[in-house]
């Protein structure tokens, strides 16, 4: 279950086991980011992601897991690999993002 996503479009570096990957963020929050397309990844494998938040110049670096759904309908399948939740991101990384969703959804800062 994800929590509360804002739009976003950044591209993103998905790395593991020497093999590297680049897709399109389309939605970020505090546990992850849901992908435009799929991680060529297995579910639940640990990854390591870079990105950088829009008009931000530092990178953000964390591992993640490679979202796997519980559901056996089609919906299900074209869903699995798009999202990539977190792993114990540092607090600085978390307070990136939740200013990142506060600027988009209007709250103050």
């Amino acid at each position: 279950m994800s929590s509360l996503r804002v739009p976003i479009a950044i591209p993103v570096e998905i790395s593991a086991d020497g093999r590297r990957a680049f897709r399109l963020a389309r939605s970020i929050g505090e546990d992850g980011v849901r992908l435009q397309r799929p991680a060529p990844f297995e579910p639940r494998r640990p990854v390591q992601i870079r990105f950088a938040l829009p008009e931000e110049t530092t990178l953000i670096a964390v591992r993640a897991e490679v979202g796997n759904t519980d559901e056996d309908d089609d919906a299900a399948e074209r869903s699995e690999g798009r999202e990539l939740f977190f792993i114990e991101p540092p607090e600085a990384d978390r307070a990136a993002v939740r200013k990142y969703m506060a600027s988009r959804l209007g709250l103050p800062g």
